[in-house]
């Protein structure tokens, strides 16, 4: 009983200490706990591995620094996928912020599979107009596109000059923490020209596609960090969205045994009485 009333009596202080340590250890020390395959997931990467050599994926870059925390983690581990299966790259963006993202992404993962700009992968940058810039842009890609990010010639990359038309296009995976993102990519490129459509966004965002995946409309969806978590375990990249379940993981066991302490310390406080 009297351990019982010390912990009744414990500073909040040393608790917010416990849950920050929780949550920091896990980050910096991943434990790698088991991860559960969804098959939204699965779809996903199943869909890159039916891909033959050489085949062209578009990733839309359709977040910001904001989201980054949970769709970043994604985007390394879906272009990891991509160059480990000799996919060309093709990015572009419908958020401005994207494009330096998805510059971070290539300079992390390029280099190590020896991939060179403009042959195996390019960012054609921020792409403004919404609906009628990917009608277009599926009808003629020379219409919208010129230059890279970078203001570069697109004509002057063989890469550039592969991609005319929404034909050339394997798959489009867009990475999407709102508005325009997968819903735009689905009216606007599956429904007008049968492109296959694999997306990723934010868990508060996730459960509003679910009616797309079951249409399929849309094929595969990483949702949160979980998902991403989830393609990491799958192309054995054990990184930032593990380690991040990993503190998720543990915080919320202790969460759960504080409520537990408290909840005792409540009845038998009550006998007391």
């Amino acid at each position: 009983m009297k351990l019982l009333e010390r912990l009744a009596k414990i500073d909040r202080r040393i608790i917010f200490l416990l849950v920050g340590l929780a949550a920091i250890i896990p980050l910096l020390i991943p434990i790698g706990l088991p991860v559960d395959i969804t098959k939204p997931v699965q779809n996903v990467y199943d869909t890159i591995e039916s891909l033959p050599e050489g085949s062209i994926v578009v990733v839309s870059v359709d977040y910001d620094p904001g989201s980054e925390a949970e769709l970043y983690p994604a985007t390394l581990a879906f272009i990891e996928h991509c160059f480990r299966r000799n996919l060309r790259v093709y990015m572009m963006g419908l958020w401005p912020a994207g494009i330096a993202l998805g510059n971070d992404a290539f300079a992390e993962i390029a280099p190590k599979y020896n991939k060179e700009y403009g042959v195996d992968y390019i960012n054609i940058g921020y792409k403004p107009g919404g609906p009628v810039m990917l009608l277009t842009l599926g009808r003629s890609v020379a219409d919208i596109v010129n230059a890279d990010y970078a203001g570069t010639p697109i004509d002057s990359f063989p890469l550039g000059r592969a991609v005319k038309t929404a034909r050339d296009m394997s798959v489009v995976m867009t990475f999407s923490a709102g508005d325009p993102g997968i819903l735009h990519w689905i009216i606007y490129f599956n429904a007008r020209f049968g492109n296959v459509i694999c997306g990723s966004t934010t868990a508060i965002s996730a459960p509003r596609q679910y009616q797309y995946l079951a249409s399929g409309q849309l094929i595969g969806l990483l949702g949160g960090l979980k998902g991403a978590a989830e393609y990491e375990t799958l192309v054995d990249r054990k990184d930032r969205a593990i380690a991040g379940m990993d503190s998720q993981s543990i915080v919320h066991v202790l969460l759960v045994i504080f409520i537990i302490i408290g909840n005792i310390i409540l009845l038998s406080e009550r006998r007391k009485k």
